[in-house]
């Protein structure tokens, strides 16, 4: 996004007639006589002349309809389609009894049976996909100036690498609602969240309905690329290996895709976002006991070829017009125990070495999550060995194996004994060099020190509720400062430690680059708010800016190869159970669903343009 002065014919150029008509008051009016303010002090007079003190600037949409390149041979697409899968449909709400068919009506209403009828799944009146309306001119005006900068100071006039990639995310089961609607099946989110005292009405930001809108949207802003989640419910409501593919769900992401691309959107697919399905934990499932994250089901024995078999099938429909692809999101959230970090290991290899066979010419990682552990005292040994411990659990069970071909850190297979088992040196050789670049989503940084009793007795002990990593996070330094500006939620404006984080990456696991796949912050009881003050955002625009410095000094100062940053979150949406933490650069009505934009959405596009881009 290009921010300029915009004359009323470069304005009526590029919106007409949508601007034109908007403007038209304005242009044939007169211009106001200036105001005068005029005081008497004693036998002085004095006057005082009102100037304009703000300026009218417009963001520059993107270039509709661009050429659009081939990431897959189409040839390669057709051949890795399974044989003898077929696709079908399901309805909602049917009452079914073809109970011999193990992927009929029947069992598709098993799988919603837990939410009836003590489970109200609310919809919105939307029931078809909204067609989108031009943006109006009123909608993108830029914010006025904050008064503050941090990059005046820091990276004035340091300039982000040519192709650097910038754009906004969301995830399926945050922002789509509708999930009962075509074909689409429970996921482990929907499943764990409904009894929950914040169970979420179901509705997100209705995207599944509203999707070019919002696509729209993020083009009239100047917004390149647009990283979502697809949900692997809906195009595999049986979710396993073989199972019928439903073709509303193909069809839905396809016009997902199409539309980005006709807006000049480039797509940046990820595989699962935190919403397994339901399948496999259903029944009890055949999965052991959880502890780093809620049972996912990715420790079930069948995750692995399931995964696998959706992913085929995702790369075989839209492969040819995805330039990068996230496997799983945040491995370590999601695992439920070192089983399932273990599958999650194997399935991204797999679907990794499947993108490439099919002659994939994009990009494929799994994203990382970590909020950056720094000893509490840096010259305290203890400090920094549960530091090194933490790390150790956040990152280094995927990325050893990943990045290093090395096994998963000896702190952790020692201390999950009943899981653990070591990796093969086919295995790592196998694994070492799966990703194209490292992602990581680093919200924000926290002091870690040992536990009460030290970390070798929280080790020998799966009841204290610390185990396994045995570390304690805390947000208050030994000098009683916090680490950062706080927000409405855990991060914490935490720009020094960003860019160690960025260096500790690159010392550590030494990838060919690093890609900021997510970061973001919910400003202070922001859901509490008037629209004009949610609009007004400033914490989250110098939250922004103060990262995207760091960033700038990691590629010029400390030669860092960042190649990317995508904001959480497109929109404000519903965070694992709750409305009120507002990550989001727009503002969600959740009554009428209308969104607007706040000012963090223009500041941080326009970042990107003031540095080279």
């Amino acid at each position: 996004m290009q921010f300029k002065l915009s004359t009323s014919a470069a304005i009526a150029a590029a919106w007409a007639p949508v601007l034109a008509s908007a403007l038209a008051p304005s242009l044939a009016a007169k211009p106001p006589a200036e105001p005068i303010y005029r005081r008497e002090e004693g036998n002085n007079q004095g006057s005082y002349t009102f100037s304009q003190m703000t300026t009218v600037r417009y963001a520059t949409p993107l270039s509709s309809s661009p050429p659009v390149t081939t990431y897959m041979p189409s040839a390669s697409m057709k051949a890795i389609m399974p044989s003898g899968v077929h696709t079908t449909t399901w309805a909602k709400n049917s009452n079914a009894s073809d109970w011999k068919n193990p992927y009929g009506q029947a069992e598709w209403n098993r799988r919603w049976a837990p939410f009836m009828p003590n489970v109200t799944i609310s919809t919105a009146s939307i029931s078809t996909t909204v067609q989108p309306t031009p943006v109006p001119s009123t909608s993108l005006i830029l914010p006025p100036d904050s008064g503050f900068s941090y990059s005046n100071e820091n990276a004035k006039n340091l300039d982000f690498p040519k192709g650097f990639i910038f754009g906004a995310a969301s995830s399926a089961n945050q922002i789509e609602g509708a999930i009962q609607d075509e074909g689409r099946t429970p996921s482990v989110l929907d499943y764990f969240n409904l009894d929950s005292a914040n169970a979420p009405d179901y509705i997100a930001s209705w995207n599944y309905y509203l999707y070019k809108e919002d696509i729209a949207r993020l083009a009239a802003l100047g917004v390149p690329y647009y990283s979502f989640s697809i949900s692997w419910t809906r195009i595999l409501p049986f979710a396993g290996t073989g199972t019928p593919v439903n073709q509303e769900g193909i069809d839905h992401y396809n016009d997902v895709i199409n539309t980005c691309l006709e807006y000049g959107v480039k797509p940046m697919v990820t595989m699962v976002h935190a919403d397994e399905p339901y399948e496999f934990v259903m029944d009890g499932g055949n999965v052991q006991r959880a502890y780093l994250s809620l049972n996912s089901g990715a420790a079930n024995v069948t995750f692995v070829d399931s995964f696998v078999y959706y992913a085929r099938i995702l790369l075989a429909h839209y492969g040819d017009r995805v330039p990068i692809w996230i496997t799983i999101n945040e491995p370590y959230y999601e695992s439920g125990n070192l089983l399932g970090m273990y599958n999650f290991i194997e399935a991204h290899n797999q679907v990794y070495d499947l993108y490439k066979s099919m002659g994939g010419r994009g990009m494929v990682s799994y994203k990382n999550a970590d909020n950056f552990g720094v000893p509490l005292d840096p010259k305290n040994q203890s400090d920094i060995d549960a530091a090194n411990r933490y790390q150790d659990y956040l990152l280094g069970i995927m990325s050893n194996p990943t990045w290093l071909g090395k096994d998963v850190p000896e702190s952790v297979t020692s201390t999950c004994t009943n899981e653990s088992h070591p990796l093969t040196a086919a295995q790592l050789a196998r694994y070492k060099g799966k990703s194209d670049f490292y992602a990581i989503d680093p919200y924000t940084a926290a002091f870690i020190t040992q536990p009460p009793g030290g970390i070798e007795a929280c080790a020998k002990d799966p009841s204290n509720p610390l185990w396994p990593s045995c570390t304690v996070s805390l947000s208050i330094s030994d000098n009683n400062w916090e680490i950062g500006f706080y927000s409405n939620d855990y991060p914490y404006m935490t720009p020094t430690y960003f860019r160690a984080f960025m260096n500790y990456i690159w010392d550590t696991y030494r990838p060919p680059a690093i890609m900021v796949t997510e970061f973001g912050f919910p400003v202070w009881m922001e859901a509490e708010a008037p629209l004009a003050s949610q609009q007004n955002d400033l914490p989250r625009s110098l939250y922004y800016e103060a990262y995207l410095t760091e960033i700038l000094n990691c590629i010029h100062e400390d030669s860092v190869n960042i190649i990317g940053a995508v904001g959480w979150s497109m929109l404000d949406n519903w965070e694992f159970g709750t409305y009120d933490q507002h990550f989001g650069m727009q503002v969600v009505n959740q009554t009428t669903l209308e969104r607007t934009y706040k000012r963090s959405f223009f500041d941080f596009v326009n970042f990107f343009h003031s540095h080279g881009l």
